[in-house]
C-alpha cells in the first residue's frame, strides 16, 4: 500500500512540474523557459553542470521560485562554486516542498575545461519525504558537458541519474532519469538564441526555446517557450560589478503562474 501511494504521489508531483529528476533553477533560467543547457554560468550547477568548468572566478549564489501561489509548492536553492586551475569544484543545496510532502538534495559537482570543452561529473544525496510514509534516501549520479563548434555554435548535452537509482531497495519505483541535449547560436555578444530538447525516460520529450538580449551594459531581457504543458517566459536580469539580480515569469496553461529570483556574487 505504502510502494502505490508512494508510486501515485510521484506521478501527480511530476505533473504539476516539481523538480525531481531536474534543477532548471535560477531567473535567468526561468526567462527562456528552461533553455539554459549551454550556459556557462553560475547556474550551471543546478541546470547543466558540464558549464561549471567555464566560470573564471569563485561564485555564491541563492534562488527562489514561487509555483502557482502554493506555499507548499515554493523551492529554493543555494550553492557555491571554487575555481582554481586544476577544476572547479562546486557544492549546492536544494529544497522543494512542506512538512506533507519534500524534496532535498545535497549536491557535489568538479569540472573543468580543456581547450573548447567543458566537462563535470556530480553525485547527488537524495532525501524525498511524504509524510504517511517516512523519509527515502538515494544517490543519483550525473553527467554534463558543453562543447563550443565556432565561436557563434555552442552544444550542450546533460543526463540526471546515469546510475538509475531507486527510491529504496523494496520500492520498484526507480527516481526519474532525465536527459537534455541542446544547442545554442549567438550571432553576436548581444543576442542569443537557445534550442534545447529534454527526455525523461518514462515521458514524452519537453522542447524548449529560448532568447536573450543585452539592451544596454549590465541589462539583460528574455523570452522563451517550452512544450508538454505549453509555458511562455519572459525575464530580465541587471548585473552591476559582481553581482547579478535575474528574475524570470512564466506561465503554465494547466498550473498557472511562476515567479523565480536569484541573486549571485562573483569576485571580480
Amino acid at each position: 500500500m505504502k510502494v502505490l501511494s508512494l508510486t501515485i504521489f510521484f506521478f501527480l508531483i511530476h505533473h504539476s512540474h516539481a523538480q525531481i529528476g531536474t534543477f532548471n533553477l535560477g531567473g535567468r533560467n526561468a526567462g527562456m523557459a528552461g533553455a539554459s543547457i549551454t550556459l556557462g554560468d553560475e547556474f550551471s550547477l543546478f541546470n547543466n553542470i558540464g558549464g561549471i568548468g567555464r566560470i573564471e572566478s569563485h561564485a555564491a549564489f541563492v534562488s527562489y521560485q514561487s509555483r502557482y501561489g502554493i506555499k507548499q509548492f515554493q523551492e529554493v536553492g543555494a550553492g557555491a562554486i571554487y575555481a582554481s586551475e586544476i577544476g572547479n569544484a562546486g557544492l549546492g543545496f536544494y529544497k522543494f516542498g512542506d512538512d506533507i510532502y519534500s524534496e532535498q538534495r545535497l549536491h557535489l559537482a568538479f569540472g573543468n575545461e580543456i581547450q573548447m570543452i567543458s566537462l563535470a561529473v556530480a553525485i547527488d544525496l537524495l532525501q524525498y519525504h511524504i509524510s504517511s510514509i517516512g523519509t527515502k534516501k538515494s544517490i543519483a549520479l550525473q553527467l554534463g558537458g558543453i562543447v563550443t563548434v565556432t565561436p557563434e555554435i555552442t552544444l550542450g548535452a546533460h543526463i540526471f541519474n546515469l546510475n538509475q537509482a531507486k527510491l529504496d531497495l523494496e520500492s520498484p519505483e526507480h527516481i526519474p532519469t532525465v536527459m537534455k541535449g541542446g544547442v545554442s547560436y549567438r550571432p553576436s555578444d548581444e543576442l542569443m538564441l537557445n534550442l534545447e530538447v529534454e527526455k525523461d525516460l518514462d515521458f514524452v520529450e519537453i522542447f524548449k526555446a529560448g532568447i536573450e538580449y543585452q539592451l544596454i551594459k549590465d541589462v539583460f531581457v528574455r523570452t522563451g517557450v517550452s512544450t508538454n504543458p505549453f509555458i511562455g517566459a519572459a525575464g530580465i536580469g541587471i548585473h552591476p560589478k559582481n553581482l547579478k539580480f535575474d528574475y524570470g515569469y512564466s506561465s503554465d496553461e494547466i498550473l498557472g503562474s511562476i515567479h523565480d529570483f536569484s541573486i549571485a556574487y562573483t569576485p571580480r
